[in-house]
């Protein structure tokens, strides 16, 4: 009898380290914290000089020695081209973060595949994406069954190439300090999404809202630095959904496309008045997000030219040094 208590007691203690071990581990993975952080933007609506502008969106994202593209592009020599302007070397991005998967986001990635390969055969060799993004989807008017999904049609494609793809369904570690969102909880009544679109979901067909909508995210000691391609769950909904599993701070740069270009008057006080309440000490936005609409936010989140310019190609943020934009930018 007082051997199975001891076995007992003992199995008790040692479950108990396990747990403390388990805990020391996730709060060493959050705490993680990045030290040289620069984005670059190579796809953007606004570009100066030898650059060329597009409606699509993409960023070189350099983390402690690590590469990272987020989204591609609309065209599929965009990227290329403007990273050969601004001599910017493509050859060390191992893996890709997908925002969703709209075709102005996505279209350049085979070709880069194609022409990174030729000078390093190890390079992109894993994509991040959200559940959702090879959900079918097809016009919710009319009556073409036509595939909505470009990327439903590739992905044994860019498979082929040897490309791992990885689907989240949570927050999670890339790297350290190197975070994608996953889908994004939708707390607020934020809809920046066109109607006109359905997606299949659990065997219907409903209006897609985009739910692999996600961020990718750089833990610093000054805040998260987020990146948004469309921001399609709402800008306020990432902050808050980012503030919740990755990093509780005040955001320290905010870049990426927001969608408020059409966005009206109410919308827009609203969003400035919930920013506000978050917190954003650096703006660099572009693509979707509007001029108006930027300069709105910066009147209203007490930024100015240093602090909020337009997120053009070429524009850069460098961790300690904050925001290098363009001559046409600011």
């Amino acid at each position: 009898m007082k051997t199975a208590i001891a076995r007992l007691n003992h199995l008790v203690v040692l479950l108990c380290l396990i747990g403390a071990s388990l805990s020391t581990t996730t709060t060493s993975a959050q705490s993680t914290v990045a030290k040289d952080v620069k984005v670059t933007v190579l796809s953007s609506n606004l570009a100066n000089g030898a650059a060329v502008g597009e409606w699509g969106l993409s960023a070189l994202v350099e983390v402690d020695g690590h590469c990272i593209l987020f989204d591609a592009g609309r065209y599929p020599d965009t990227v290329i081209r403007n990273a050969a302007v601004l001599n910017v070397d493509l050859s060390c991005v191992s893996d890709v973060v997908f925002s969703h998967f709209h075709f102005d986001h996505t279209t350049g990635l085979l070709p880069l595949i194609e022409n990174l390969c030729q000078k390093n055969p190890d390079t992109i060799q894993r994509i991040h994406v959200a559940e959702g993004f090879f959900s079918s989807r097809r016009r919710a008017a009319g009556d073409s069954d036509a595939e909505g999904n470009q990327m439903i049609a590739l992905r044994e494609t860019i498979e082929a190439q040897g490309v791992e793809i990885l689907v989240h369904a949570q927050a999670t570690e890339i790297f350290p300090a190197v975070w994608v969102s996953g889908p994004v909880e939708r707390r607020h009544p934020e809809k920046n999404y066109p109607s006109t679109i359905s997606m299949a979901l659990e065997g219907e067909w409903v209006e897609d809202f985009v739910p692999e909508s996600q961020a990718l995210v750089v833990r610093t000691e000054q805040g998260p630095i987020v990146l948004l391609g469309c921001g399609h769950s709402g800008v306020v909904n990432a902050l808050d959904h980012i503030q919740q599993t990755i990093q509780n701070e005040s955001v320290h740069a905010l870049m990426g496309g927001l969608h408020l270009f059409a966005a009206d008057d109410e919308t827009l006080d609203w969003t400035v008045a919930r920013l506000l309440e978050i917190g954003v000490e650096n703006l660099m936005a572009g693509h979707c997000t509007g001029i108006e609409p930027l300069m709105r936010l910066r009147a209203g989140l007490n930024l100015n030219r240093r602090t909020a310019v337009v997120g053009a190609v070429g524009s850069s943020f460098v961790l300690g040094e904050g925001i290098h934009p363009t001559a046409i930018a600011m």
